[in-house]
């Protein structure tokens, strides 16, 4: 038995006026400086002062949040007793509202009691409902049923993956208004966050038809709109059918699972400030490299791609599955060049000193992070430690 989770999803030009429809008058806004400073808050506080709601504004939320703030937004939350939480913005935003619901639910709670495992959370919203309006097109976080939130711990972040189902949020509201005013940079790394939750939840080991069925569509509207919007930010059409994309992207991976590369990524952005989509996206290449070059398994990983490339058109359906399985990694380094994406670590601007230093921690950080194992093959600590260091100087993994 599976299950598909999914909010209520309103999307396109004009959604936002969706609000009018959701009973609630008090409504607790979850946001950041940022979203306020370039007028996206002043957007929606409009609309709800057009349709007769209430809010209280809580804008604290940093980039990769803090454990610190979630707590500081569930105090805010639990004065105001909201009956909506809207949170307006992108990842950050959306995980730390996330984590003020779950504590506003259950004022006891601290982060340490979300749990895929806590059967008390299936009674949940019962205060209120949570609203997601992305601001980006990447992360997904509005469709999916986990938060990513950092603690400090032994001298560093750690980013702790908290999920459990109830926490998908209520609705999910997605207006290309938001997005249409990303700048071009933020566009390219949120879409390969997105593209690399589509290539990931697709070779899963939790994949099924649905997540599937999403998963190749968000991969065939980026690859497309990714180009058009690049070239040009105000295309109206782009913008919307990249911002659908990111949500199916995040409907796929959170009905299956992400692998190496988000296990990569996150404790990669736990030790250098690199934003998140900018090396998940840069992983993307060689994790798919890793997975078709497996000398045990690659016959599942060569199958999966092959079927992509070739659902895709990328490849004729009558080409020898290991040919146009090697297609999707051309393709995604002809994606990359096309929009100027750094393709290793080395061009970031990290030192090898600080990489090489950090090494052994970065891998330590993996092995904590359960989507390290959720892909048809799993390395080892030599691998992890060749992943990372081919990653850095741009070499194409032959392992």
């Amino acid at each position: 038995m599976w299950h598909f989770y999914c909010p209520n999803i309103t999307y396109g030009e004009g959604a936002l006026d969706f609000i009018e429809k959701i009973k609630g008058e008090k409504c607790f806004i979850v946001s950041d400086k940022l979203i306020e400073e370039l007028g996206y808050l002043k957007i929606l506080t409009d609309k709800l002062d057009k349709f007769g709601k209430n809010y209280s504004i809580f804008t604290e939320v940093v980039p990769d949040p803090h454990e610190e703030d979630v707590v500081k937004g569930k105090q805010q939350c639990i004065d105001y007793k909201p009956d909506l939480i809207i949170a307006l913005g992108g990842g950050s935003v959306i995980d730390t509202a996330k984590g003020i619901w779950v504590m506003y639910e259950y004022p006891d709670y601290n982060l340490d009691n979300i749990s895929p495992f806590d059967e008390k959370l299936y009674d949940f919203a019962n205060k209120a409902k949570l609203i997601a309006i992305p601001t980006t097109s990447g992360t997904g976080s509005e469709v999916t049923w986990a938060a990513i939130i950092s603690r400090f711990e032994d001298n560093g972040w750690r980013k702790m993956s908290l999920p459990h189902m109830s926490m998908v949020p209520t609705y999910a509201i997605l207006d290309p208004i938001f997005p249409s005013g990303m700048p071009s940079e933020l566009t390219v790394n949120t879409a390969f966050d997105a593209l690399t939750h589509a290539f990931e939840g697709y070779i899963s080991s939790w994949r099924n038809e649905f997540s599937n069925a999403m998963g190749i569509k968000a991969i065939e509207l980026i690859f497309k709109y990714l180009p058009v919007v690049y070239n040009d930010g105000n295309n109206k059409e782009g913008r919307d059918l990249l911002h659908q994309a990111s949500t199916m992207a995040g409907l796929c991976f959170s009905n299956s699972q992400v692998h190496l590369g988000h296990a990569m990524a996150h404790s990669f952005g736990a030790i250098f400030p690199i934003p998140h989509g900018q090396v998940v996206g840069l992983f993307l290449k060689y994790v798919t490299q890793f997975l078709l070059n497996d000398p045990v398994g690659s016959e599942e990983s060569i199958e999966v791609y092959s079927t992509i490339a070739k659902k895709l058109g990328w490849a004729k359906w009558s080409d020898e599955p290991h040919k146009a399985a090697y297609i999707v990694v051309d393709k995604i380094i002809e994606l990359q060049k096309a929009v100027d994406f750094k393709s290793n670590l080395k061009d970031m601007g990290i030192k090898k000193d600080d990489f090489e230093r950090n090494l052994d921690k970065l891998i330590t950080l993996c092995y904590q992070d359960p989507s390290s194992v959720m892909a048809p093959r799993t390395p080892n600590k030599e691998e992890f430690t060749k992943l990372y260091t081919y990653a850095y100087e741009g070499k194409d993994i032959d392992f």
